[in-house]
């Protein structure tokens, strides 16, 4: 299995497209970075390894443009096809030689300050609308109380919308003590035009936000831009 370095847009959604939500699987980690090139550098190296190329995992790097109180600076997702894709991939890690390096030379450039594991819910939205390979995302992290009303009405909102970018539902599983069950990812080519198209100014967004009184708190938001890429093939 080949895998190779791609700033392709459709990566990520092609992949989800061609799983389950309720089965897609993704790591996430947020890194103080002293040298981003060198994560890149380090991350570059690991995916020409023997491990890189045998694992199934597609990796997504980002930085933040925005991030309140957090100190973090990249983001880095890992997204496999089912929990048991996720268990393969990192018994294999656990074994390699070659990720022991990469995390001592990771570890040069960059310190973790986060980590979470989670899933992929659901997606609203049209991905041939958003074909920059920089895309950038909102993200909202929010604390919900009821997860089925909510994912509900943030379907019927996305479906409303569906011409405005592209939206994913995202579960945490494992998060330490961060308070959030769940966050949402709105996707643009640009800054300008993720501001300009926020939630408040959509169809339905008196309705969505009448039926998540109550059942959600927003804990934190940020905006993200995509660097760089590692397609599993």
């Amino acid at each position: 299995m080949n895998r190779k370095f791609t700033s392709s847009i459709y990566l990520i959604f092609i992949f989800l497209s061609q799983q389950s939500y309720s089965q897609s699987m993704f790591q996430s980690f947020d890194l103080v970075a002293s040298n981003p090139a060198g994560v890149v550098a380090a991350m570059d190296k690991l995916q020409a390894t023997s491990v890189g190329e045998a694992s199934s995992a597609n990796v997504f790097l980002y930085r933040f443009l925005a991030n309140g109180e957090s100190q973090a600076t990249h983001r880095v997702l890992v997204v496999h096809s089912s929990p048991g894709e996720m268990t393969a991939n990192l018994a294999l890690n656990a074994t390699s030689p070659e990720w022991a390096t990469f995390g001592r030379e990771v570890s040069e450039s960059a310190r973790p300050v986060s980590s979470v594991i989670g899933q992929f819910l659901g997606v609203g939205g049209d991905p041939n609308s958003v074909t920059s390979p920089n895309r950038i995302g909102m993200i909202y992290d929010m604390s919900v109380t009821n997860p089925a009303a909510y994912a509900s009405a943030w379907t019927d909102f996305v479906g409303a919308n569906s011409d405005q970018g592209v939206s994913y539902l995202i579960g945490a599983i494992a998060d330490g003590s961060n308070p959030t069950t769940h966050s949402a990812a709105n996707w643009a080519n640009s800054l300008s035009e993720l501001l300009m198209n926020q939630p408040q100014n959509l169809a339905g967004w008196e309705s969505f936000s009448q039926r998540v009184s109550g059942i959600r708190t927003i804990e934190a938001t940020s905006i993200i831009q995509l660097v760089a890429s590692w397609s599993a093939e």
